[in-house]
């Protein structure tokens, strides 16, 4: 293409080009710096793979049964125009079969991370497998004061294939450690 010489617009053109691809490169690798040197809750890539969305300090939710068939896959403070909040969580049946029944509960969580109440919400019946079922619900076990949490859990599951139930000291376990990983500010 280029027989010796080449005109002034092919050179300038070229020219052009080289810098502006050499250009983008050094901006690409320095305008995102993807390594996690300071690592906060509420990075988001901090909470990417381990908390459903919507998780915050407020409100999260713990895996009372892991390896189980249902999944907590959302969390949300639902704010209203006049308080209190309510509070909604979403579960996904990750199984292979139907789930039966199952039950998911509330726990109130003081800034300390100790449950100071549970509030179990109603029973979801026929859950088909890939199936996500959502709740919301008010919180009346107890009045929330500012620094307090809501974590919901999976309490019961009757399946055809086995019953779970959750152990209230591991899920006090669980709900402390998720506490202190999502401190109050």
């Amino acid at each position: 293409m280029f027989q010796g010489q080449c005109s002034h617009t092919r050179c300038a053109v070229l020219g052009t080009l080289i810098l502006f691809l050499v250009a983008t490169a050094a901006f690409a690798q320095t305008a995102t710096n993807q390594t996690l040197t300071n690592p906060t809750p509420s990075d988001a890539r901090m909470n990417q793979f381990d908390d459903p969305t919507g998780a915050s300090w407020r409100v999260f939710a713990v895996d009372s049964m892991p390896g189980g068939p249902l999944a907590i896959v959302q969390v949300e403070e639902v704010r209203q125009h006049n308080p209190p909040s309510r509070w909604g969580v979403s579960v996904l049946n990750r199984g292979l079969m139907p789930v039966n029944s199952l039950t998911l509960a509330a726990a109130i969580v003081d800034s300390n991370g100790r449950v100071k109440a549970t509030q179990p919400l109603g029973a979801i019946k026929n859950m088909a497998p890939g199936q996500v079922q959502r709740r919301e619900m008010r919180v009346m076990a107890t009045v929330l004061a500012p620094t307090d949490r809501v974590v919901f859990f999976v309490k019961d599951v009757i399946s055809e294939i086995a019953n779970y139930k959750a152990v209230d000291a591991e899920v006090a376990a669980l709900i402390k450690i998720g506490a202190a990983r999502l401190p109050v500010p």
